[in-house]
Protein backbone atom coordinates (compact mmCIF):
# COMPACT_ATOMS: atom_id res chain seq x y z
CA UNK A 1 0.00 0.00 0.00
CA UNK A 2 0.80 3.49 -0.08
CA UNK A 3 1.10 4.77 3.20
CA UNK A 4 1.67 8.49 4.63
CA UNK A 5 2.65 8.88 8.01
CA UNK A 6 1.69 11.94 9.79
CA UNK A 7 4.28 13.49 12.63
CA UNK A 8 4.58 16.07 14.68
CA UNK A 9 8.60 16.13 13.90
CA UNK A 10 10.61 13.84 11.65
CA UNK A 11 13.10 12.10 12.73
CA UNK A 12 13.11 12.92 15.98
CA UNK A 13 15.83 11.08 18.12
CA UNK A 14 13.91 10.09 21.55
CA UNK A 15 11.24 8.56 18.87
CA UNK A 16 13.60 5.68 17.00
CA UNK A 17 10.23 3.64 17.28
CA UNK A 18 9.16 5.66 14.38
CA UNK A 19 11.71 4.90 12.16
CA UNK A 20 11.75 1.19 13.25
CA UNK A 21 8.24 0.70 12.27
CA UNK A 22 8.63 2.85 8.90
CA UNK A 23 11.62 0.39 7.83
CA UNK A 24 9.78 -2.18 8.97
CA UNK A 25 6.78 -1.38 6.61
CA UNK A 26 9.17 -0.87 3.61
CA UNK A 27 10.63 -4.17 4.14
CA UNK A 28 6.87 -5.61 3.86
CA UNK A 29 6.49 -4.37 0.41
CA UNK A 30 4.70 -0.88 1.61
CA UNK A 31 5.67 2.74 0.23
CA UNK A 32 5.81 5.13 2.47
CA UNK A 33 6.12 8.70 2.75
CA UNK A 34 6.37 11.16 5.88
CA UNK A 35 4.56 14.43 6.61
CA UNK A 36 5.76 16.60 9.64
CA UNK A 37 4.91 19.74 10.61
CA UNK A 38 8.28 19.94 11.58
CA UNK A 39 12.08 18.91 10.83
CA UNK A 40 13.32 17.20 14.26
CA UNK A 41 15.20 18.88 17.09
CA UNK A 42 17.09 16.42 17.65
CA UNK A 43 17.68 14.49 14.30
CA UNK A 44 18.13 10.83 14.64
CA UNK A 45 21.04 9.53 12.51
CA UNK A 46 19.87 6.32 11.62
CA UNK A 47 17.19 7.34 10.02
CA UNK A 48 16.25 6.40 6.18
CA UNK A 49 18.12 9.35 3.75
CA UNK A 50 15.60 8.19 1.08
CA UNK A 51 11.97 8.77 2.02
CA UNK A 52 10.24 11.02 0.88
CA UNK A 53 9.58 14.39 3.68
CA UNK A 54 7.19 16.37 3.63
CA UNK A 55 7.55 19.16 6.10
CA UNK A 56 4.21 21.44 6.73
CA UNK A 57 6.14 24.78 7.65
CA UNK A 58 7.95 24.85 4.32
CA UNK A 59 5.29 25.15 2.46
CA UNK A 60 5.05 29.09 1.02
CA UNK A 61 1.69 31.28 1.62
CA UNK A 62 1.23 31.39 -2.09
CA UNK A 63 1.23 27.87 -2.84
CA UNK A 64 -0.93 26.96 0.51
CA UNK A 65 -3.88 29.56 -0.98
CA UNK A 66 -3.43 27.63 -4.18
CA UNK A 67 -3.81 24.45 -3.30
CA UNK A 68 -7.07 25.64 -0.73
CA UNK A 69 -8.70 27.00 -3.87
CA UNK A 70 -7.56 23.64 -5.84
CA UNK A 71 -9.16 21.88 -3.05
CA UNK A 72 -12.35 23.69 -2.33
CA UNK A 73 -13.11 23.52 -6.04
CA UNK A 74 -13.03 19.18 -5.68
CA UNK A 75 -14.13 18.76 -2.16
CA UNK A 76 -16.29 21.69 -0.93
CA UNK A 77 -18.08 19.74 1.21
CA UNK A 78 -15.57 18.45 3.21
CA UNK A 79 -13.51 21.82 3.32
CA UNK A 80 -16.72 23.17 4.78
CA UNK A 81 -17.14 20.82 7.11
CA UNK A 82 -13.64 21.19 8.51
CA UNK A 83 -14.12 24.85 9.09
CA UNK A 84 -17.26 24.62 11.25
CA UNK A 85 -15.18 21.45 12.86
CA UNK A 86 -12.20 23.80 13.49
CA UNK A 87 -14.38 25.72 16.04
CA UNK A 88 -15.33 22.92 18.58
CA UNK A 89 -11.40 21.42 17.91
CA UNK A 90 -10.50 24.84 19.03
CA UNK A 91 -11.94 24.60 22.80
CA UNK A 92 -9.10 21.96 23.44
CA UNK A 93 -6.45 22.49 21.38
CA UNK A 94 -4.65 24.66 19.00
CA UNK A 95 -5.56 23.61 14.79
CA UNK A 96 -4.22 24.37 11.83
CA UNK A 97 -5.99 26.76 9.58
CA UNK A 98 -7.06 25.01 6.59
CA UNK A 99 -5.02 27.16 3.92
CA UNK A 100 -1.72 25.80 6.10
CA UNK A 101 -3.63 22.15 5.55
CA UNK A 102 -4.21 22.43 1.98
CA UNK A 103 -0.54 21.52 0.31
CA UNK A 104 -0.95 17.92 2.59
CA UNK A 105 -4.07 17.22 1.11
CA UNK A 106 -3.51 17.76 -2.75
CA UNK A 107 -0.27 15.69 -2.02
CA UNK A 108 -2.26 12.91 -0.71
CA UNK A 109 -4.86 13.44 -3.68
CA UNK A 110 -2.38 13.46 -6.33
CA UNK A 111 -0.14 11.09 -5.14
CA UNK A 112 -2.38 8.22 -4.46
CA UNK A 113 -1.70 7.86 -0.81
CA UNK A 114 -4.15 5.27 0.19
CA UNK A 115 -4.23 5.38 4.04
CA UNK A 116 -3.14 8.09 6.64
CA UNK A 117 -1.26 6.80 9.71
CA UNK A 118 -0.22 9.56 12.63
CA UNK A 119 1.59 8.33 15.46
CA UNK A 120 0.90 10.48 19.04
CA UNK A 121 -3.04 11.49 19.72
CA UNK A 122 -2.09 14.89 19.70
CA UNK A 123 -1.56 17.25 16.77
CA UNK A 124 -0.46 14.49 14.73
CA UNK A 125 -3.97 12.68 14.70
CA UNK A 126 -5.80 15.84 14.64
CA UNK A 127 -4.01 16.62 11.17
CA UNK A 128 -4.77 13.11 10.13
CA UNK A 129 -8.29 13.30 10.92
CA UNK A 130 -8.77 16.34 8.67
CA UNK A 131 -6.56 15.22 6.20
CA UNK A 132 -9.13 11.82 5.67
CA UNK A 133 -12.12 13.46 5.85
CA UNK A 134 -10.78 16.25 3.22
CA UNK A 135 -9.42 13.43 0.87
CA UNK A 136 -11.87 10.42 1.58
CA UNK A 137 -8.58 8.42 2.50
CA UNK A 138 -9.02 6.22 5.87
CA UNK A 139 -6.77 7.12 8.95
CA UNK A 140 -5.36 5.70 11.95
CA UNK A 141 -3.43 6.38 15.03
CA UNK A 142 -1.03 5.13 17.38
CA UNK A 143 -1.48 6.32 21.13
CA UNK A 144 1.26 6.08 23.58
CA UNK A 145 1.61 7.36 26.26
CA UNK A 146 1.32 11.87 27.49
CA UNK A 147 -1.09 12.06 24.30
CA UNK A 148 -3.88 9.72 26.25
CA UNK A 149 -3.09 10.46 29.73
CA UNK A 150 -2.06 14.09 30.11
CA UNK A 151 -2.91 16.00 27.17
CA UNK A 152 -6.03 14.46 26.23
CA UNK A 153 -7.58 17.10 23.40
CA UNK A 154 -10.00 15.86 21.55
CA UNK A 155 -8.97 12.23 22.26
CA UNK A 156 -12.60 10.81 22.30
CA UNK A 157 -13.25 12.24 19.05
CA UNK A 158 -9.94 11.04 17.43
CA UNK A 159 -10.78 7.71 19.22
CA UNK A 160 -14.00 7.36 17.69
CA UNK A 161 -13.62 8.40 14.52
CA UNK A 162 -10.20 6.68 13.08
CA UNK A 163 -10.59 3.67 11.55
CA UNK A 164 -8.05 1.81 13.95
CA UNK A 165 -5.98 2.56 17.15
CA UNK A 166 -2.78 0.78 17.87
CA UNK A 167 -1.22 0.80 21.45
CA UNK A 168 1.53 -0.88 22.73
CA UNK A 169 0.44 -2.69 26.09
CA UNK A 170 -2.70 -4.01 27.93
CA UNK A 171 -2.00 -0.98 30.05
CA UNK A 172 -3.30 1.40 27.72
CA UNK A 173 -5.99 -0.70 25.71
CA UNK A 174 -7.72 -0.55 29.66
CA UNK A 175 -7.62 2.31 29.46
CA UNK A 176 -8.49 3.78 26.02
CA UNK A 177 -11.70 1.37 26.20
CA UNK A 178 -12.80 3.42 29.03
CA UNK A 179 -11.75 6.94 27.07
CA UNK A 180 -13.60 5.40 24.10
CA UNK A 181 -15.50 1.88 23.87
CA UNK A 182 -16.56 2.21 20.65
CA UNK A 183 -12.91 2.62 19.06
CA UNK A 184 -11.21 0.02 16.77
CA UNK A 185 -8.37 -0.56 19.47
CA UNK A 186 -5.61 -2.81 18.14
CA UNK A 187 -2.25 -3.95 20.44
CA UNK A 188 0.59 -3.82 18.46
CA UNK A 189 3.97 -3.50 21.25
CA UNK A 190 6.60 -1.31 19.85
CA UNK A 191 9.35 -3.79 18.29
CA UNK A 192 12.99 -3.78 18.78
CA UNK A 193 15.41 -5.30 15.94
CA UNK A 194 17.25 -8.03 17.74
CA UNK A 195 19.77 -8.26 14.85
CA UNK A 196 20.87 -5.15 15.91
CA UNK A 197 20.45 -5.36 19.88
CA UNK A 198 22.30 -8.02 20.48
CA UNK A 199 25.23 -8.36 22.59
CA UNK A 200 29.19 -8.98 20.77
CA UNK A 201 31.00 -9.13 24.07
CA UNK A 202 30.11 -11.21 26.99
CA UNK A 203 27.38 -9.65 30.56
CA UNK A 204 30.69 -7.55 32.58
CA UNK A 205 29.37 -8.82 35.62
CA UNK A 206 30.17 -5.79 37.48
CA UNK A 207 27.56 -3.29 39.49
CA UNK A 208 26.80 -0.78 36.65
CA UNK A 209 23.04 0.43 35.80
CA UNK A 210 22.47 2.18 32.78
CA UNK A 211 18.79 4.14 32.75
CA UNK A 212 17.59 5.78 29.48
CA UNK A 213 15.27 8.37 29.16
CA UNK A 214 14.50 11.99 29.02
CA UNK A 215 15.02 13.80 32.43
CA UNK A 216 11.39 14.41 33.37
CA UNK A 217 9.42 13.44 36.68
CA UNK A 218 7.68 10.77 35.14
CA UNK A 219 11.31 8.22 34.62
CA UNK A 220 11.71 8.31 38.62
CA UNK A 221 15.44 9.14 38.10
CA UNK A 222 15.23 10.71 41.13
CA UNK A 223 13.88 8.20 42.84
CA UNK A 224 17.07 5.94 41.13
CA UNK A 225 19.51 8.89 42.51
CA UNK A 226 18.13 8.20 45.63
CA UNK A 227 18.33 4.74 45.58
CA UNK A 228 22.19 4.76 44.60
CA UNK A 229 23.24 6.88 47.42
CA UNK A 230 21.93 4.14 49.43
CA UNK A 231 24.47 1.83 47.44
CA UNK A 232 27.83 2.71 48.17
CA UNK A 233 29.71 -0.12 45.76
CA UNK A 234 26.88 0.66 42.36
CA UNK A 235 27.30 2.98 39.48
CA UNK A 236 24.92 4.90 37.24
CA UNK A 237 24.98 6.19 34.31
CA UNK A 238 21.99 8.12 33.31
CA UNK A 239 21.05 8.60 29.23
CA UNK A 240 19.36 11.79 28.11
CA UNK A 241 18.79 14.86 28.82
CA UNK A 242 15.55 17.22 29.73
CA UNK A 243 14.57 20.21 31.94
CA UNK A 244 15.10 18.74 35.67
CA UNK A 245 18.82 17.69 34.64
CA UNK A 246 20.53 20.37 36.48
CA UNK A 247 17.69 19.32 40.04
CA UNK A 248 19.21 15.70 39.45
CA UNK A 249 22.80 16.55 39.46
CA UNK A 250 22.10 18.55 42.68
CA UNK A 251 20.26 15.73 44.26
CA UNK A 252 23.36 13.06 43.42
CA UNK A 253 25.75 15.54 44.69
CA UNK A 254 23.82 15.94 48.12
CA UNK A 255 22.77 12.81 48.88
CA UNK A 256 26.56 12.19 48.26
CA UNK A 257 26.84 10.00 44.86
CA UNK A 258 27.72 12.65 42.53
CA UNK A 259 30.88 10.64 41.52
CA UNK A 260 28.63 7.67 41.18
CA UNK A 261 26.03 9.05 38.91
CA UNK A 262 26.84 10.20 35.74
CA UNK A 263 24.67 12.42 33.85
CA UNK A 264 25.76 11.57 30.14
CA UNK A 265 23.29 13.29 27.99
CA UNK A 266 21.23 12.62 24.37
CA UNK A 267 23.09 9.68 22.56
CA UNK A 268 22.70 8.66 19.10
CA UNK A 269 20.77 4.68 18.89
CA UNK A 270 24.88 3.10 18.40
CA UNK A 271 25.83 4.80 21.63
CA UNK A 272 22.72 3.89 23.79
CA UNK A 273 23.37 -0.11 22.64
CA UNK A 274 26.98 0.73 23.45
CA UNK A 275 25.99 1.80 27.14
CA UNK A 276 23.75 -1.11 27.20
CA UNK A 277 26.34 -3.88 25.91
CA UNK A 278 28.98 -2.00 29.05
CA UNK A 279 25.96 -1.87 31.46
CA UNK A 280 24.94 -5.15 34.25
CA UNK A 281 21.24 -3.67 34.81
CA UNK A 282 18.42 -1.84 32.93
CA UNK A 283 16.90 0.55 35.82
CA UNK A 284 13.56 1.93 34.48
CA UNK A 285 11.89 3.56 38.00
CA UNK A 286 9.05 5.04 36.30
CA UNK A 287 6.20 7.04 38.29
CA UNK A 288 2.66 8.49 37.65
CA UNK A 289 4.00 12.57 37.54
CA UNK A 290 1.86 14.61 39.48
CA UNK A 291 0.53 16.05 36.05
CA UNK A 292 -0.66 13.18 35.32
CA UNK A 293 2.01 12.26 32.58
CA UNK A 294 3.69 9.12 32.60
CA UNK A 295 5.05 5.71 30.40
CA UNK A 296 3.86 2.94 28.72
CA UNK A 297 6.21 0.02 27.98
CA UNK A 298 9.28 1.78 27.29
CA UNK A 299 10.88 1.12 24.00
CA UNK A 300 14.54 0.78 25.81
CA UNK A 301 13.52 -1.55 28.29
CA UNK A 302 12.81 -4.16 25.59
CA UNK A 303 15.99 -3.46 23.90
CA UNK A 304 18.04 -4.00 26.91
CA UNK A 305 16.13 -7.27 27.04
CA UNK A 306 17.50 -7.79 23.59
CA UNK A 307 20.92 -6.79 24.82
CA UNK A 308 20.61 -9.60 27.65
CA UNK A 309 20.37 -7.27 30.52
CA UNK A 310 18.73 -7.64 33.65
CA UNK A 311 15.98 -4.96 34.16
CA UNK A 312 14.84 -3.77 37.70
CA UNK A 313 11.92 -1.64 37.13
CA UNK A 314 8.76 0.23 38.67
CA UNK A 315 5.59 -2.48 39.07
CA UNK A 316 3.68 0.58 36.98
CA UNK A 317 2.30 0.96 33.51
CA UNK A 318 3.03 -1.18 31.32
CA UNK A 319 6.38 -2.58 33.22
CA UNK A 320 4.58 -5.11 34.65
CA UNK A 321 3.47 -6.69 31.00
CA UNK A 322 7.32 -7.13 29.97
CA UNK A 323 9.73 -7.07 33.26
CA UNK A 324 9.39 -10.84 34.20
CA UNK A 325 10.86 -13.59 36.04
CA UNK A 326 14.26 -14.45 36.09
CA UNK A 327 15.49 -11.33 34.03
CA UNK A 328 13.09 -8.55 35.88
CA UNK A 329 12.97 -7.22 39.23
CA UNK A 330 9.82 -5.22 40.14
CA UNK A 331 9.23 -2.63 43.17
CA UNK A 332 6.55 -0.12 44.02
CA UNK A 333 7.22 3.18 42.36
CA UNK A 334 8.40 5.93 44.03
CA UNK A 335 9.96 3.97 46.81
CA UNK A 336 14.10 4.51 46.71
CA UNK A 337 14.54 1.81 49.83
CA UNK A 338 12.75 -0.80 47.38
CA UNK A 339 14.42 0.61 44.39
CA UNK A 340 17.64 0.01 46.19
CA UNK A 341 16.78 -3.67 47.57
CA UNK A 342 15.73 -4.52 44.04
CA UNK A 343 19.09 -3.29 42.66
CA UNK A 344 20.95 -5.62 45.18
CA UNK A 345 18.38 -8.37 44.64
CA UNK A 346 19.71 -8.18 40.58
CA UNK A 347 23.12 -7.77 41.47
CA UNK A 348 23.93 -10.53 43.89
CA UNK A 349 23.13 -12.84 40.84
CA UNK A 350 26.13 -14.99 40.01
CA UNK A 351 27.00 -14.50 36.39
CA UNK A 352 25.76 -17.80 35.38
CA UNK A 353 22.56 -16.97 36.62
CA UNK A 354 22.71 -13.51 35.17
CA UNK A 355 23.17 -15.25 31.72
CA UNK A 356 20.65 -17.51 31.81
CA UNK A 357 18.52 -14.85 33.00
CA UNK A 358 19.68 -12.23 30.42
CA UNK A 359 19.06 -15.19 27.42
CA UNK A 360 15.32 -16.02 28.89
CA UNK A 361 14.82 -12.30 28.71
CA UNK A 362 16.03 -12.17 24.91
CA UNK A 363 13.98 -15.30 23.93
CA UNK A 364 11.26 -13.27 25.66
CA UNK A 365 11.25 -10.04 23.25
CA UNK A 366 12.27 -12.47 20.47
CA UNK A 367 8.60 -13.76 20.53
CA UNK A 368 6.55 -10.60 21.92
CA UNK A 369 8.36 -8.02 20.74
CA UNK A 370 9.81 -8.39 17.27
CA UNK A 371 9.82 -5.01 15.39
CA UNK A 372 8.86 -7.24 11.98
CA UNK A 373 6.33 -9.44 13.83
CA UNK A 374 4.63 -6.49 15.31
CA UNK A 375 4.75 -4.13 12.29
CA UNK A 376 2.90 -7.15 9.94
CA UNK A 377 0.36 -6.98 12.73
CA UNK A 378 0.20 -2.99 12.32
CA UNK A 379 0.16 -3.80 8.62
CA UNK A 380 -2.62 -6.59 8.15
CA UNK A 381 -5.10 -4.29 10.46
CA UNK A 382 -4.38 -1.39 7.70
CA UNK A 383 -4.67 -3.97 5.20
CA UNK A 384 -8.26 -5.06 6.16
CA UNK A 385 -9.51 -1.38 6.69
CA UNK A 386 -8.70 -0.87 2.91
Amino acid sequence: MRLLFVLDHWPELSETFVVNELQALRRLGHEVRVQATQPATHANPEAPEDVDVHIVADDDRRRAVRDLLWLARRRPLACGRDVIRRRRWRREEWVRPLQALAPAARRVIERGDEHLHAHFAGGAALDALRLAALTGRPFSVTAHAYDIFMTRRNLREKLARADAIFTGCDYNMRHLRRVSPQANLHRVVMGVDASRFRRHTPLPGGREVVAVGRLVEKKGFDVLVDAVAQLPDVRARIIGDGPLRSTLERRAAQAGAGDRVEFAGSLPPAGVRAALEAADVLAMPCVVARDGDRDSMPVVVKEAMAMELLVVASDEVGLPECVLAPWGVLCPPGDAAALASALRQALALSPEERRLAGRAGREWVRRNADVDTETARLGAAIDAIA
